[in-house]
């Protein structure tokens, strides 16, 4: 893969990213955030005078690029650590083959990452790699998700017509919520955030975008269109993750314009497990875009990324089969990259009792004996392994019964909150749960 360490990612020295909450992650999947250079126990926040150029070279950036050079292990990149653990390939494995192997660009940055290390991990090149998430507007309220994602969320977390403070405090608590003055401040707005971005697009090889929902969020729509209006989106790779609820003309019209497209599906189950998951979601309508979309004339490939928990995990390879639907139909490639659900805890498959991961383990078995194309793939099939690895007695957390009560108040909640019911959506799974 590379010559580098055990720990090494290219995405120091090609990729920043930004949250909707106005804070820069070093990764989609990190849970660390950079730090100010005069204030490393605070991160940068665009939202209150900070400045997105002050990221790529400041301390924090050029501590992690040695870290990973040096085989350290670096705080905030365990998801990737965790993963390596239960074999199953990590963002950080993928992104080595990704940027370091099959990148046309993967000389240059080998060049760029050398150079880096005899000038204290500083990178005079601009970013390759510009991941957007441009506020919290969203349309749908998914379980797994948190209000600092989803303007749908707050909004309905904040109502107190809806929940009575106790109420309040156990969402807050059991989904890693935290509280904000304002999710609607338009961060992404600032005139400097959008110069430097400007100033940055030359160079980019690859934008990718998600939210909230980034089909909607209108300033997605700008750097689309700058790109277009600088002559370079051909030259663009474009990565977007939808909830596929709104694929408009509009969105269609642009994105044909890059080089190459990648959408990813924000979709965790077939028909009626993914609407009770992403509540507001009507299947109807992401089933008539995913097809209206794998039918167009956009260039690049089709990528389900659904997050596994316990609502799914029964029913996962429904899916998978849908997906191999889509390819037949299409002729479109599909891959497939599975999310472990790390938050809510509750949601874990981890805490799950044995009856149920011994079924679900069966089920993802019997998909892989008789699956006709993703079982085929090698990556996909090392993936399914390694969440049936996690659904092993030795996986198990050491709270799973506690959470399996958290699990239980948190759906019966939402449930009523949201008029949703999981005897009616998922009965395999209400019915295994025996309440």
């Amino acid at each position: 893969m590379t010559d580098y360490s055990k720990t090494f990612c290219p995405y120091p020295w090609i990729h920043v990213m930004t949250q909707p909450t106005s804070t820069v992650n070093f990764c989609c999947v990190a849970s660390g955030q950079v730090k100010r250079d005069n204030d490393d126990k605070h991160p940068i926040m665009l939202d209150r005078g900070d400045k997105i150029e002050d990221v790529w070279n400041g301390k924090h950036y050029r501590k992690i690029r040695k870290q990973m050079i040096e085989g350290d292990q670096v705080e905030g990149c365990e998801p990737c650590y965790q993963l390596e653990d239960l074999g199953i390939p990590s963002y950080r494995e993928n992104y080595i083959k990704d940027w370091m192997g099959f990148h046309r660009n993967a000389p240059e940055i080998k060049k760029i990452i050398d150079k880096s290390i005899n000038n204290d991990y500083f990178v005079e090149e601009s970013p390759q790699y510009l991941d957007f998430r441009l506020g919290t507007l969203c349309n749908l309220k998914c379980r797994m998700c948190q209000s600092q994602n989803s303007s749908a969320i707050y909004k309905e977390l904040k109502d107190d017509t809806i929940y009575t403070e106790e109420e309040r405090a156990f969402v807050i608590e059991n989904t890693h919520w935290e509280q904000f003055d304002d999710y609607t401040i338009p961060w992404f707005d600032e005139p400097d955030f959008l110069a430097t971005v400007e100033e940055w697009l030359p160079n980019v090889n690859r934008l990718y975008f998600t939210g909230g929902e980034p089909t909607i969020i209108q300033r997605v729509y700008w750097i689309l269109e700058k790109c277009v209006e600088m002559g370079i989106a051909k030259d663009i790779d474009l990565v977007f993750n939808s909830n596929m609820t709104n694929i408009q003309p509009r969105f269609l019209d642009l994105v044909v314009k890059f080089r190459d497209v990648l959408m990813c599906l924000s979709v965790d189950g077939y028909s009626t497990t993914n609407e009770y998951i992403r509540s507001g979601s009507k299947w109807s309508i992401v089933d008539k875009h995913i097809k209206e979309y794998a039918d167009s004339k956009v260039v690049g490939n089709l990528l389900f990324s659904p997050v596994v928990q316990i609502y799914n995990i029964l029913n996962i390879t429904d899916l998978l089969d849908y997906a191999e639907e889509i390819t037949e139909l299409s002729g479109r490639r599909i891959d497939i990259s599975f999310l472990m659900n790390n938050y809510p805890k509750c949601l874990d498959i981890r805490n799950l009792p044995k009856n149920i991961r011994d079924e679900a383990k069966s089920r993802l078995h019997h998909w892989l004996d008789t699956s006709t194309y993703f079982a085929n793939d090698e990556r996909n099939k090392q993936t399914v392994l390694g969440i049936i690895n996690a659904l092993g007695d030795d996986q198990v957390n050491d709270d799973a019964e506690t959470q399996m009560e958290i699990f239980k108040r948190y759906t019966l909640l939402l449930d009523d909150k949201r008029n949703q019911s999981l005897a009616d959506s998922l009965p395999d799974l209400y019915k295994l749960l025996d309440w």
